[in-house]
């Protein structure tokens, strides 16, 4: 019994840390300034690379087995880290999009609540991609396609530099530059 006690507390323990990851953390971010200098650069193409099935069809056929597995644990190493910074970025954009959805313009607030959607969405969608790379670390040979994570980063970022442009109409926006 206090067993069975001691998993239900560990679960509900997990369930609120999950929860606080991906709904975000820290003080909210309240301009693009303060957006700019904290945000990580993430290389969607060279993301792309190390996600795109052609190019692991290509080495899968063109080196060892043994060489294929070391190096496809770099390339998923590196896709890790990627979707780390995309995880870290959305989550910056989420506080950004909380602030915006304070705001007395409707147009700014409808578009602060759509970041925040698409922001929670990513930054679900990134833990677990960062699970599935996991296990193809583990497993190299199994297939995973970074597709809707990348298209919606991609989505997210158009959102915040939409929003950017609102907020800030006489001088473009400062996240098209960080993103």
């Amino acid at each position: 019994m206090i067993i069975a006690v001691l998993l239900i507390l560990f679960a509900a323990l997990a369930l609120t840390l999950f929860v606080w990851k991906i709904a975000g953390s820290g003080g909210p971010v309240l301009n693009e300034e303060q957006l700019q200098e904290r945000i990580r650069p993430v290389d969607l193409e060279a993301f792309r690379n190390l996600t795109d099935p052609d190019e692991e069809r290509f080495l899968v056929s063109n080196l060892p087995r043994s060489e294929f597995r070391v190096i496809q644990r770099q390339r998923l190493r590196a896709a890790i880290d990627y979707l780390g910074g995309v995880s870290h970025n959305a989550g910056l954009l989420l506080q950004l999009g909380q602030a915006a959805r304070r705001s007395t313009d409707g147009r700014i607030a409808e578009a602060g609540r759509n970041l925040v959607d698409e922001a929670v969405r990513l930054r679900l969608y990134a833990v677990l991609a960062r699970g599935k790379l996991c296990v193809r670390f583990v497993l190299p040979e199994t297939g995973w396609q970074a597709g809707s994570i990348l298209d919606r980063y991609q989505h997210l970022t158009e959102g915040a530099m939409q929003l950017g442009r609102l907020q800030y109409p006489g001088r473009g926006s400062l996240v098209s530059r960080a993103l």
